[in-house]
């Protein structure tokens, strides 16, 4: 088989390292600091227990009494929320850090202090 000579003009070779300049845009090292905009996370506490309320709600015509059961579950779930978002507030406010789980924008300021980039 013939391979057309259309076929091998529209193939560019790969374009040589050497001859492309390097163009530095922004300085590659990282600031000493580090913005608390991205931080904010959306916590959604007990999503699946309130689903299943309203579906026994709407079942049992909104009588509080016919779902108990899940209301204690909702409670209890909220209520385990509330806990570990507490000592997650109290543990950040130590500055200790942990190892093995993500940083809060604070505790990353304070591990950026101890090793500044040279200016």
């Amino acid at each position: 088989m013939r391979i057309p000579s259309i076929v091998l003009l529209q193939r560019t070779p790969p374009q040589n390292e050497n001859k492309v300049p390097f163009k530095e845009q922004l300085p590659l090292r990282l600031k000493n600091r580090v913005s608390g905009k991205g931080g904010s996370e959306s916590d959604v506490a007990c999503l699946h227990e309130m689903s299943v309320l309203f579906a026994c709600m709407k079942g049992a015509d909104f009588n509080e009494s016919a779902c108990s059961k899940e209301i204690t579950s909702l409670k209890k779930c909220y209520k385990t929320f509330l806990d570990t978002k507490k000592q997650k507030k109290a543990e950040d406010k130590t500055g200790n850090v942990v190892v093995g789980r993500n940083l809060n924008y604070k505790q990353l300021n304070k591990y950026l202090r101890s090793y500044p980039n040279p200016e």
